[in-house]
C-alpha cells in the first residue's frame, strides 16, 4: 500500500512539474538568442493567427510560433492583434509580446490629398510617399470590387479619390490605399445630399461630374456657387459649357496636353470636348471637395451665363450675362495680360 502511495505521489509531483513546465513554455520561454535591437513586422489586413506567430518568430521576438498561438488563445487575445507596422522589441516571452501587439501603435504616414487633382496626380504623390506601385494604382482605378463601393454608375474611380488628410498604415498596399478613400468618398455623400441631387436630375455619378468642374474653374470660396449658377444656367438652357478644363481633360487622356491650351483643341471631336458636346462630360475630371460638392447642389441664384478670369493675379473671375458683355469683358482683361 505505503509503495502505492509513494508511486501515486511520485506521479503527481511528475506530472506537476510537467504541466509548470508546459506552462512556464507557453508563457515565459524566451527566444535563445535576444538582444537590445527592435525587430519591424507588418501584418497586413486579414493576416492569420499562424502567419503572425511565424513572422514573429523570424524576426527572433518568440521562441516558438506554436506556443505563441497557444498563450494568444488562452488568453483570448488572438483578436487583440490589429493590422500594421510595428516596431517590437526582440527576445520576448509570449506573454510579453502579445501585450507589445495588443498595446503598441501602428506606424503611420499622413498623406493629405489636395482639393482638384486628377486621379494620375493623386497617384504620383501617393506613390512617392507611401512607395507604392504606380502602375497596380493605375490598374485598380477601374477595379470592379472598388467601383462596386463607388457604386452609382461609375466606371472610373475618378472623381471619388476623396480629397482629404489620411493615416495610412505603414506598408499597406494599393488596394487598401485606394479602398480608403473611396470609402470615405462614400461616407462623406451624406443620403440628404444625394436627394438633393435627384431633385436636380443628378445621380451621384452626375453630382461628382458637374462638382468637378466647378472645383477645376475656381478655387475661391466666394465664386463657387456662382460658377455653379452659370453651368446650371447653361445646362437648363441647352447651351454647350464651353468648359476649358474639360478641353485639358480631354488632352491628358490622348496623351497631348503641353500645358498649352491652342484654338485648334476647342475643334477636337471627344466625349469631354465642352465646346463640341452638349450636356456634362462622361465622368468626372477631377476629384473634387466637399465644398465644390455643395456648390454644385445649391448654385446660387443668378442668370449669370458666363464668367472670365480677371487676371489680377487673385484667381478671381468677373461674370456676365450676356455674350456682348463677357466679350467686352474677355478683351479687358485681355489686354490686361498683355501689359504685364
Amino acid at each position: 500500500m505505503k509503495r502505492i502511495l509513494r508511486y501515486a505521489l511520485t506521479s503527481l509531483i511528475f506530472l506537476s512539474l510537467v504541466g509548470i513546465t508546459g506552462l512556464y513554455i507557453v508563457f515565459d520561454s524566451r527566444p535563445g538568442k535576444t538582444d537590445d535591437d527592435l525587430a519591424q513586422i507588418v501584418i497586413r489586413d486579414g493576416s492569420s493567427l499562424s502567419s503572425i506567430a511565424q513572422q514573429l518568430y523570424e524576426a527572433d521576438i518568440i521562441s516558438s510560433p506554436e506556443s505563441f498561438k497557444v498563450a494568444a488563445k488562452l488568453l483570448n487575445r488572438s483578436r487583440a492583434i490589429y493590422p500594421g507596422a510595428y516596431s517590437i522589441p526582440k527576445g520576448l516571452t509570449n506573454t510579453e509580446a502579445i501585450e507589445a501587439l495588443a498595446h503598441a501603435k501602428a506606424i503611420e504616414i499622413t498623406v493629405t490629398i489636395p482639393e482638384g487633382l486628377r486621379s494620375d496626380e493623386i497617384i504620383g504623390l501617393l506613390s512617392r510617399q507611401l512607395n507604392l506601385d504606380s502602375l497596380k494604382m493605375i490598374n485598380l482605378l477601374t477595379d470592379s470590387t472598388l467601383l462596386s463601393i463607388a457604386g452609382d454608375g461609375f466606371t472610373h474611380l475618378e472623381g471619388t479619390l476623396f480629397p482629404e488628410t489620411y493615416r495610412f498604415l505603414e506598408n499597406s498596399d494599393e488596394f487598401m490605399v485606394i479602398a480608403k478613400m473611396v470609402r470615405h468618398f462614400k461616407e462623406s455623400i451624406r443620403p440628404e445630399m444625394l436627394q438633393q441631387a435627384a431633385n436636380l436630375g443628378f445621380n451621384l455619378k452626375r453630382l461628382i461630374t458637374f462638382a468637378s468642374l466647378v472645383e477645376k474653374e475656381t478655387a475661391r470660396e466666394d465664386e463657387r456657387r456662382l460658377v455653379s449658377s452659370v453651368y446650371h444656367n447653361r445646362i437648363q438652357k441647352n447651351m454647350l459649357l464651353g468648359c476649358d478644363p474639360t478641353v485639358i481633360y480631354m488632352l491628358v487622356r490622348r496623351g497631348e496636353w503641353n500645358g498649352n491650351l491652342q484654338r485648334k483643341h476647342f475643334a477636337i471631336d471627344d466625349p469631354y470636348n465642352s465646346y463640341l458636346k452638349r450636356g456634362l462630360p462622361p465622368g468626372p475630371i477631377a476629384n473634387p471637395g466637399l465644398a465644390s460638392i455643395n456648390a454644385a447642389l445649391n448654385p446660387e441664384k443668378t442668370d449669370y451665363l458666363y464668367f472670365v478670369g480677371k487676371n489680377d493675379g487673385t484667381g478671381a473671375h468677373d461674370f456676365s450675362r450676356t455674350l456682348r458683355e463677357h466679350n467686352n469683358k474677355v478683351n479687358r482683361y485681355q489686354r490686361r495680360r498683355s501689359n504685364r
